[in-house]
């Protein structure tokens, strides 16, 4: 048998196998199609058709009337007489090939709704690694989620996420393959660490790394129950920023108890609520600055600034442990009062404005309160991480929807919500031991004085001044040096009416300590 022989039989072959698999893809899913004829938004459309089919063949014979040729016009006829098959295969094909199949799965964990009915399957769709089914049942969503582990079992696979959308009879499962799972812990590197400027990574999920960008999402609130590792979160984030030669602001008004001696290195540790105003009033007026310097310069960010300019400027990152601490002002009196209006207005503008500058906060609660955590913070803070809460009113604060409530009980397990999405993952466990070291790294500048390390070591504290180190007295009788003192006090204008006053008089004695008066007398005696 010659080649050609060959070919043509391999043709003809290919072409009867071809019309075979149409034919019995047809027949398969019209008898789908049938089978799906057992509701009224289904069965309505069928008997449309079929009767326009009834009609097409009683009048096969005026195909002629039609303002078309005539081999078009029987095409259009024949067409609409075989509408009810096309009908069906469309039925069938949107169905699916998985509806019997979750019919038997559901039938082996003997999961049905009080009438008797399995979850009917409405269709499936597929991103990545991600798989969602939607089901149409009368089970509420709540036995869903109670089910899961034998649901995850009887479609071998890790369901994400159990939902419902537009109806609360419609249940969506965000599934993905049973080898994707979520690893219960994982000791932090600094191989994690991204070297892009910005990106922090929290943790992982069953998919992929959990990370987010400074430069986009500027600010983020982590919640989470005491020892949920909602502080272990915020001190791997600024080791991150450190890292990265940022210079960090860390607020614990717990005496310094989650930030210890170790973190002094980095930035300043507040403990005072004063010393916080003072410091979040100086990164209000450094965002002024930068914000000027920008318009100056006609760039739109921090990053098109450092691009642009020789003098860089470096990010700060504010960390607060516990903001409950700084906002709440239930049972304060009226004069501590002023105090907690004015951190929560600080704390307000650098999240409505700060966006472009580079200055990101980074705050954490584990009581998430609607009169702690105002409307307009969480406005200008949409990206979230919640831990586990047993109340759904704090995981609806914090994430906008219960998840938080069917969180595993792992520690470090915490839920993120970028957008829309909300996704389980587990966070990185930083070991203060073993992960800090000593940082060289270069570093940008600060617009505004009083701000950066030069505050890391010596925080001041609202004490008197009697408790005060005391100095050495120049001698009764006039000179030169002490005239010039005395016009240095001069220039210092006291406001006894702020609440400054005390840490303007601080600065004056430290003014007196750093002068030599021995020097100058043993110069006027000879």
């Amino acid at each position: 048998m010659s080649n050609i022989d060959k070919e043509m039989e391999n043709f003809i072959g290919d072409f009867f196998l071809l019309i075979f698999s149409v034919l019995k893809s047809l027949f398969l899913n019209c008898f789908k199609g049938i089978k799906n004829l057992n509701r009224r938004t289904t069965i309505v459309p069928f008997l449309l058709t079929l009767y326009l089919s009834v009609l097409i063949y009683i009048f096969h014979d005026k195909y002629i009337l039609l303002p078309f040729a005539a081999e078009i016009s029987k095409g259009i006829f024949i067409f609409l007489f075989l509408l009810p098959v096309f009908y069906l295969f469309i039925l069938g094909c949107f169905t699916g090939n998985d509806a019997g199949e979750y019919d038997e799965k559901f039938d082996t964990i003997h999961f049905k709704s009080r009438n008797g009915k399995y979850p009917k399957f409405c269709g499936s769709k597929t991103e990545g690694k991600k798989k969602y089914l939607t089901f149409k049942s009368a089970i509420p969503l709540s036995e869903w989620k109670k089910n899961k582990e034998y649901l995850e079992t009887a479609f071998d696979c890790n369901i994400l996420k159990i939902q419902s959308t537009s109806s609360k009879k419609i249940i969506t499962l965000t599934t993905v393959p049973s080898d994707c799972t979520i690893p219960e812990y994982i000791t932090w590197k600094d191989a994690y660490h991204s070297e892009k400027d910005g990106v922090i990574t929290l943790g992982v999920s069953a998919l992929s790394t959990i990370s987010f960008n400074l430069n986009k999402n500027p600010h983020i609130l982590i919640a989470g129950e005491t020892g949920s590792g909602k502080s272990v979160i915020l001190r791997c984030c600024l080791w991150q920023l450190a890292l990265q030669g940022a210079q960090v602001i860390m607020i614990d008004f717990k005496g310094g108890v989650e930030f210890g001696k170790q973190y002094k290195q980095f930035g300043e540790v507040i403990i005072k609520r004063e010393r916080a105003v003072e410091v979040l009033e100086l990164l209000v007026r450094e965002n002024e600055a930068r914000l000027e310097l920008f318009n100056d310069m006609d760039v739109k960010n921090i990053q098109e600034y450092n691009r642009s300019s020789s003098e860089k400027l470096c990010r700060i990152g504010v960390f607060c442990d516990e903001i409950a601490e700084m906002l709440d002002k239930k049972g304060v009196s009226k004069n501590d009062r002023i105090i907690y209006e004015k951190l929560e207005a600080h704390l307000s503008t650098l999240a409505r404005l700060s966006r472009a500058t580079g200055i990101n906060l980074f705050l954490g609660t584990q009581r998430p309160d609607a009169n702690i955590i105002t409307g307009q913070i969480k406005t200008n803070i949409p990206l979230r991480v919640s831990g586990r809460f047993a109340d759904k009113a704090a995981s609806e604060i914090v994430l906008g929807a219960t998840d938080a409530t069917d969180l595993s009980d792992i520690k470090g397990r915490f839920m993120f919500k970028q957008g829309a999405e909300i996704t389980e993952f587990q966070s990185y466990y930083f070991n203060d031991n073993t992960a800090l070291r000593s940082l060289d790294v270069s570093t940008g500048q600060i617009l505004t004085p009083g701000l950066g390390k030069s505050n890391a070591q010596t925080v001041p504290a609202a004490k008197s001044k009697n408790t005060a180190q005391p100095r050495a007295k120049p001698a009764a009788k006039s000179s030169k040096f002490h005239k010039s003192n005395t016009s240095a006090f001069t220039d210092m204008d006291i406001d006894a009416a702020s609440i400054d006053w005390e840490a303007q008089l601080r600065e004056m004695d430290a003014y007196d300590l750093n002068l030599d008066f021995g020097k100058e007398e043993i110069k006027e005696e000879s």
